[in-house]
């Protein structure tokens, strides 16, 4: 069977009738619509929410692939003229595999009840490429149009699992707070612990990413720079006071890291602590009952600093792809670290491409899981000391699977 991932059209449809104001009044399109249309001879899945206003047509289409793996959801709009509408895509809503925004020229059959024709692409850059064309059959399912799940309030509502990368989750995060501790620290009042130079500016970079591309709101972002122990514990408790459970918390901490092998424990070295005494050391099972503590929906601890894979309870790092709505619907605690058990340098790899994928990411929602997949082996392949970057969830604090979801703004 051909795959049709890389080639995926998005296919948008265009209804006439006889002409002008008569073809309002005999047909209007207006509706919910189902059918295939083909690529290369392989039948897609169509659904059309549209909406006729005079001679203008807009509202939604959906494309699935008959295995399921490629789906898209796109507004569209046009206008009629004479027996034909002339419709084109506008805008991805959601894309999941491959797809391209297409032109469309349907009629309706004679009854009013179907509409045929063909898809197509042209010259331009912004619809798919010029002689990809193929044939489309829909069929009225309702004369409404339905309320677009996008409209809907969905703060309590189950979310349709067909359109989970679709605007109704991102209705559902917009309406939850995201919240930021963004943690550097590179200076140490101890002599004996060397000082680093990127810390603070990691912190700071990555804390300007979420408030400028991500809807982390800058009054729900606190960045510490340089922190003792107590202002990191005072920054937990501010949050454990404020946070709810709807709401999303993203921790993240660059600096030194330690472990104690006597222990078998892993801490951060805050900017007070002394090389000589754990007393302001701030320890793995400290950050874990914290984390476990907080209400939040969904947790992610993001940490670059040496030894900072000890946070795992478990080693196996968490690679079994969900659908988004899934990993939205299950409260989860995630960690992300820069390595497991070894040193990692003071200019981060980890964090370059970290900021890399959030910067360059143009999809309205992508899971921390999906984020790792795609930084993971550039931080192999690029890292001085082979480091292995690992994500995973943190063990006994409340996870129950799901994934932290970050919504571009």
């Amino acid at each position: 069977m051909l795959h049709l991932k890389s080639f995926f059209a998005l296919l948008l449809f265009i209804a006439g009738t006889s002409a002008g104001a008569l073809a309002q009044e005999n047909f209007n399109v207006s509706g919910h619509w189902a059918g295939t249309a083909t690529w290369l001879g392989n039948p897609i899945l169509l659904e059309y929410q549209l909406t006729q206003r005079g001679l203008l047509v807009e509202g939604y289409v959906y494309t699935k692939s008959t295995n399921g793996k490629d789906s898209t959801k796109a507004t569209l709009a046009g206008t009629i003229s004479g027996n034909e509408i002339m419709l084109r895509g506008t805008d991805f809503i959601y894309r999941k595999g491959g797809g391209c925004l297409s032109i469309a020229e349907l009629e309706f059959s004679q009854d009013g009840k179907q509409l045929v024709g063909i898809w197509k692409g042209d010259f331009s850059l912004s619809t798919c490429p010029a002689g990809f064309r193929g044939k489309v059959e829909v069929a009225r399912v309702a004369e409404y149009v339905p309320v677009p799940v996008a409209m809907k309030s969905v703060g309590t509502q189950e979310v349709d699992e067909d359109d989970f990368e679709g605007t109704a989750l991102v209705n559902e995060l917009s309406d939850r707070k995201y919240y930021a501790l963004v943690i550097g620290i590179d200076d140490y009042k101890d002599d004996k612990i060397q000082s680093l130079d990127n810390p603070v500016a990691d912190a700071t970079a990555l804390s300007e990413i979420l408030t400028k591309y991500y809807t982390f709101e800058k009054g729900n972002v606190t960045l510490l720079t340089n922190p003792t122990r107590s202002k990191i514990i005072e920054s937990f408790d501010a949050l454990s006071m404020k946070i709810q459970e709807r709401d999303q918390l993203l921790i993240f901490y660059a600096g030194h890291g330690i472990w104690d092998e006597r222990l078998n424990q892993g801490f951060w070295l805050p900017s007070d602590a002394s090389l000589n005494s754990k007393a302001q050391w701030l320890s793995n099972s400290t950050i874990r009952d914290y984390i476990g503590g907080i209400n939040s929906k969904h947790t992610l601890l993001i940490t670059d600093a040496c030894f900072s894979g000890s946070i795992f309870k478990e080693r196996a790092v968490f690679t079994e792809s969900r659908a988004m709505l899934q990993m939205y619907k299950l409260p989860s605690r995630k960690a992300m670290t820069s390595g497991a058990l070894k040193t990692v340098p003071d200019k981060s790899v980890f964090i370059t491409y970290l900021n890399k994928g959030l910067t360059t990411n143009d999809r309205p929602l992508i899971s921390a899981e999906e984020l790792f997949r795609g930084f993971k082996t550039a931080v192999i392949n690029n890292s001085a000391n082979g480091q292995v970057p690992q994500y995973g969830p943190i063990g006994q604090v409340g996870d129950e699977g799901g994934d932290f979801i970050f919504l571009k703004r």
